[in-house]
C-alpha cells in the first residue's frame, strides 16, 4: 500500500467523538495510506469468452494508516482522539489540495481498528492508527 508525506494544502479532519464536530488534525499526521474508493470485481466470464470478464462489485472496506508525532494532550491530538476510539467509527474528511471552494473533499465513516503509541526515538514519540471504510465513500467538493 503507498504511503504518502502529508503537507502543503493537505488537510485532514476527523471527529474528535462520535457525531461530534470535525476537528482539524493535519498537524499530528505525517504520513497517511492513499485514501479513496475501491470496489470488488466480479468474474462473468462465460465458458465461450476468448478473455476474462468482468463487472463492479460493491464497495470494498479499504484499510489507511495515519502515522505522526504522539501527543498525550488532554482534549486534541492522536492521543485524546483514538485512546479510547478502537472499536468504534469517527467520522474522516480529506482534503487533498486544501479546503477552498470546489476543492476536492473525500469523506467516510472509519472504523477505529487499532492504535499504537510507539516508544521515544531522539526525543520523539509516534503513533500509528489503522481505519477501516464502514459503508461508502463520498467523494465530493468543498
Amino acid at each position: 500500500m503507498a504511503t504518502y508525506k502529508v503537507a502543503g494544502n493537505t488537510v485532514v479532519r476527523i471527529d474528535a467523538s462520535a457525531g461530534g464536530a470535525l476537528t482539524a488534525f493535519t498537524s499530528y499526521v505525517d504520513s497517511m495510506d492513499a485514501f479513496g474508493k475501491e470496489v470488488d470485481q466480479l468474474d462473468v466470464t462465460h465458458f465461450d469468452d476468448a478473455a476474462e470478464r468482468v463487472i463492479a462489485g460493491i464497495e470494498l472496506a479499504s484499510e489507511i494508516g495515519l502515522r505522526g508525532a504522539f501527543d498525550d494532550t488532554a482534549t486534541t491530538g492522536p492521543d485524546a482522539i483514538f485512546a479510547t476510539a478502537v472499536g468504534t467509527n469517527l467520522t474522516f474528511e480529506y482534503n487533498p489540495v486544501g479546503t477552498a471552494s470546489g476543492a476536492r473533499k473525500i469523506s467516510a465513516e472509519m472504523f477505529v481498528k487499532s492504535y499504537k503509541p510507539g516508544a521515544e526515538v531522539k526525543g520523539r514519540v509516534e503513533y500509528e492508527v489503522r481505519l477501516v471504510k464502514d459503508g461508502t465513500i463520498t467523494i465530493g467538493a468543498n
